[in-house]
C-alpha cells in the first residue's frame, strides 16, 4: 500500500504556522479596513452627520471581534513556535549550545590538569 504524499492524519506545525500566518495577514487587512471607517465615520459625526452615529457601535464592535481575532491567532503561533523550539515556560535549553560551552571549557582545564 502506497501512503499519500499528504497524511491527512499528520499534522505538521510548519503547515500550520503557514495556515496561521496567512490568517494573520488577513487579520491585519481587516483590521486596516475597520481603522480607515473608522476615520471617516469619526469625520462625518464631527460634522454632525446623526445617520453615521449608529454605525460607530457596530464599527467598534467588529473591531473588537478582529483584535480578538488577532491575539488568539497570535498565541497560537507562539505556542506552535514555543514547541518546536522545544520552549517549556518561560525558557528553553539549546542543548548543542551548552554541549559546545562544556566542551570548550574542559579544554581550557585540560592544560591545567598536566602541570601539577
Amino acid at each position: 500500500m502506497e501512503r499519500a504524499e499528504k497524511d491527512p492524519v499528520l499534522i505538521r506545525a510548519k503547515e500550520d504556522v503557514q495556515r496561521l500566518e496567512e490568517q494573520r495577514e488577513e487579520i491585519a487587512q481587516e483590521l486596516d479596513d475597520l481603522t480607515t471607517e473608522i476615520r471617516e465615520l469619526r469625520a462625518r459625526i464631527r460634522n454632525g452627520d446623526p445617520e453615521r452615529k449608529g454605525e460607530s457601535g457596530k464599527l467598534l464592535g467588529d473591531v473588537k471581534y478582529w483584535l480578538k481575532a488577532a491575539r488568539e491567532t497570535e498565541c497560537e503561533i507562539d505556542a506552535i513556535r514555543r514547541k518546536e523550539s522545544e520552549i517549556t515556560g518561560d525558557y528553553g535549553l539549546d542543548l548543542e549550545a551548552a554541549r559546545h560551552e562544556i566542551g570548550c571549557r574542559l579544554a581550557r582545564l585540560r592544560p591545567c590538569d598536566g602541570a601539577g
